[in-house]
């Protein structure tokens, strides 16, 4: 399903960037984490544009397993795509829609940014850097 997925993108990779939705995100943010213990990553996604776009699929150049995460009935579910209705910013943040990365080959340290690129179901790819933050769990567990 993967390479169904990225074989389009690259299809549609050749349209004219007008049938873009305008897409802009704003404080994309990543929990710090040593190689190998998970992370999640939040931010918020503005679709400006007149057509609802999902995100479908996030990728890496770190060696990385990404998947696209939501919350049903207070447990963690991985889902297919993220809506991006028109004219509205969606929120990915901790208890919601979020990003969620397993198996990080590296250690995530506080300050640096780790490269993600954001593949749109209309085609569109953005290339963005999280932010490396502490997570409120190692504050949490540096206080006590």
């Amino acid at each position: 399903m993967k390479s169904l997925t990225q074989l389009l993108f690259i299809l549609t990779a050749l349209l004219p960037t007008s049938l873009f939705a305008h897409i802009h995100v704003e404080q994309a943010q990543m929990f710090s984490a040593k190689a190998g213990e998970p992370s999640a990553i939040f931010m918020n996604i503005h679709n400006t544009g007149n057509e609802d776009v999902s995100l479908a699929l996030v990728q890496s150049d770190v060696r990385a397993d990404i998947v696209l995460h939501g919350t049903q009935h207070g447990k963690m579910i991985e889902v297919t795509g993220i809506n991006l209705p028109a004219h509205q910013m969606t929120a990915l943040k901790r208890g919601g829609l979020h990003i969620m990365v397993f198996n990080v080959e590296q250690d995530l340290n506080v300050g640096d940014s780790f490269p993600l690129r954001l593949l749109f179901d209309n085609g569109e790819i953005m290339h963005i850097e999280a932010k490396i933050i502490l997570s409120m769990l190692k504050i949490t567990n540096h206080i006590a």
